[in-house]
């Protein structure tokens, strides 16, 4: 294969951009389809710079990268670029999102008698925000070209509870330094007082949904955070685990902080009054509010352990599948 195509708006050449033109350099030319701007008016939703800097901006990224020379900038008046009639072409070069439009490309290149291009997938780069580096988010000053977080993040958390609220800040700390801000509210869980088994996930999505719509779809992440006893792990035994969902207005990720059993009698109160283990707690232990202090786990490890931990750990665990996810595309 010797001719690559590669197309965009280019707004910015960031990082993830910098990683498709890498992938050009296996070939001897290569044509760069920037998007017209009256392309870009049409359909962009964010502000972008005219066609000229844009092209002036990816010509500098080109000659850093050594490839300028072999590369031939075509501007882009609609979805296909030209892509479908260039004769000679070999091969596309697409992210996981522009992917689908490459399919179409083909398509309407055997249409036109001409081969199929190879459609070339390079992984999507993440930044320190553990999300995808975008033009947008570089143009409203989020992060900058190699995904540098410069605004704090926005982590919109369902809850008022204090404990619950540090447990979570500790977390949040671990994986984004101070280069974060917490706004909270209640919000329902949406399921009994005290939960059982899969009910305890549904009211951490439930939260962590409602958490997104206060914020109105602007933070960047929303938190929900529920706890509730499983019982269908082992015949007999009965596991107070605190669940954490993290949610992004696309995808949710969610994890569990530490178990401990709960003794039976405990079950049968909370199954009979209908109350949460904070209710019962207070007729056992005589301390109001519990789950607000030390919780369940505190009173019943003598303060071994506290359930701010619990709430660390659900919360930390939460964000490991996007840790995981950034992690490995950065070894691509």
């Amino acid at each position: 294969m010797k001719h690559c195509i590669i197309g965009g708006t280019f707004t910015y050449v960031h990082e993830g951009h910098l990683r498709l033109f890498k992938e050009c350099k296996k070939f001897s030319k290569i044509t760069v389809g920037i998007t017209s701007d009256n392309y870009v008016k049409e359909h962009k939703l964010y502000p972008s710079f005219p066609l000229k800097k844009r092209v002036r901006n990816v010509k500098k990224a080109l000659k850093i990268l050594g490839i300028l020379k072999k590369s031939a900038i075509k501007v882009i008046e609609d979805e296909y670029g030209g892509a479908e009639r260039i004769k000679d072409a070999d091969a596309i070069i697409v992210s996981p999102e522009s992917a689908p439009n490459a399919v179409k490309i083909n398509n309407e290149r055997r249409k036109r008698g001409l081969r199929a291009l190879k459609i070339i997938v390079v992984p999507i780069v993440f930044g320190e925000d553990l999300k995808k580096i975008s033009c947008a988010k570089i143009f409203e000053g989020k992060t900058d070209k190699k995904g540098r977080i410069k605004k704090k993040l926005w982590v919109q958390i369902a809850t008022n509870n204090p404990t619950k609220l540090a447990g979570a800040k500790n977390a949040l700390r671990k994986i984004f330094g101070r280069k974060f801000q917490i706004k909270n509210h209640a919000e329902k869980s949406g399921v009994g007082a005290h939960p059982f088994d899969r009910q305890t996930f549904a009211g951490a999505r439930n939260r962590a949904l409602a958490a997104w719509k206060r914020s109105g779809g602007k933070c960047d992440y929303a938190i929900g955070i529920e706890s509730g006893i499983f019982s269908n792990m082992k015949k007999g035994m009965h596991l107070d685990i605190t669940v954490c969902c993290v949610y992004d207005g696309e995808s949710e990720t969610y994890g569990t902080g530490m178990g401990f059993a709960i003794p039976a009698w405990i079950i049968k109160k909370i199954k009979s009054t209908k109350k949460d283990l904070s209710y019962v707690m207070r007729q056992v232990a005589g301390i109001e509010n519990i789950g607000y202090r030390q919780g369940a786990l505190g009173w019943f490890s003598s303060n071994l352990m506290h359930r701010r931990e619990q709430v660390e750990a659900a919360v930390g665990c939460a964000f490991v599948p996007r840790i995981a996810q950034a992690k490995r595309q950065m070894r691509y």
